[in-house]
């Protein structure tokens, strides 16, 4: 986690490098009205942003028209995988009872008649 943290903070140091070596640099850009002078950083900052927005349009609208058979296979493959969980922690409980049952059979004497 806090590897993490580093590298995001290491990242908006480099953007903010970035936007003030750029600052000076301008363009015009024309999107149903002409814009003057804005900074080219800007310009890229809104072009990722505009990107994001349209990758999870797209994405959401492929998870919208997946087939049903792909949601029934999910399904059955968490029911397996949550079948084996509960197979993993009943083997656990019994092997459990299995020591905690030979730490008992030595502690008792045996008595023999």
């Amino acid at each position: 986690m806090i590897v993490t943290l580093i590298l995001i903070l290491l990242l908006v140091v480099f953007m903010a490098f970035f936007i003030g070596f750029n600052l000076s640099n301008v363009c015009t850009f024309w999107f149903f009205k002409t814009y003057t002078d804005l900074p080219v950083a800007v310009l890229a900052l809104i072009a990722f942003g505009a990107g994001i927005i349209f990758a999870l349009l797209f994405i959401l609208v492929a998870k919208m028209k997946a087939p049903p058979s792909d949601a029934e296979a999910r399904a059955q493959k968490k029911l397996e995988k949550k079948a084996k969980a509960e197979e993993k922690l009943r083997l656990a409980k019994e092997k459990k009872a299995a020591k905690q049952a030979a730490k008992e059979a030595k502690k008792k004497p045996v008595v023999v008649q």
